[in-house]
């Protein structure tokens, strides 16, 4: 049943979730060219790498919860969705901006780390185009029904309450793919100590 609700959403919504996909990325992409060519400064931070402070299951275990938590409620659903139920382009603004910051702070790793961040970067770049999926139905559904539900005669009210509703199904993507981040990330720092 919920995977019928989600590819229901999904499905409707196929045209723009591509789009944020592909900007997103892109804008990754472009960071780290403009890092590259000059034209952003980066600064050079030291990296030191060192093992994990504390040693055990159970800071493993926090680690991971701290990581997911923080990218759950800060980053997908404060920067990314409620920001664009104040303002719907804040959405697709940060979640540019926030590809555009990956790509300038990926362009000083080497192949390795590189390597080794990837998956994480997959995963929470897909669970940040959710989130701000879901920031961007939820803003114009109060501010323009038309825009989401095309001829259906909504009113604002109900056109909110069903982009809700949908957004629902939306941010149960955005935790199964922060979840996966969060071990991913997890384990790769316990691995290699990036």
């Amino acid at each position: 049943m919920w995977g019928k609700l989600v590819s229901s959403v999904f499905a409707e919504r196929m045209k723009l979730f591509v789009a944020l996909n592909w900007l997103f990325f892109c804008f990754i992409v472009l960071g780290a060219f403009l890092a590259d060519t000059g034209f952003v400064n980066v600064v050079e931070v030291p990296f030191e790498r060192k093992p994990l402070d504390v040693e055990g299951s159970l800071d493993y275990f926090s680690r991971f919860l701290f990581t997911f938590v923080f990218n759950l409620f800060l980053s997908g659903f404060l920067l990314l969705t409620v920001t664009g139920v104040i303002f719907f382009p804040l959405s697709f603004g940060f979640l540019l901006f926030r590809g555009f910051l990956w790509g300038v702070l990926l362009y000083n790793l080497d192949v390795s780390a590189f390597l080794a961040v990837l998956p994480t970067v997959v995963l929470e770049g897909e669970a940040y185009v959710f989130a701000a999926l879901a920031g961007l139905l939820l803003g114009l559904s109060w501010l323009k029904p038309k825009w989401v539900y095309g001829d259906e005669q909504l009113s604002r009210g109900d056109s909110f309450r069903r982009a809700v509703g949908e957004c629902k199904e939306l941010y149960l993507m955005v935790i199964i793919l922060l979840l996966v981040a969060a071990a991913v990330e997890t384990a790769t720092i316990a691995v290699t100590g990036f």
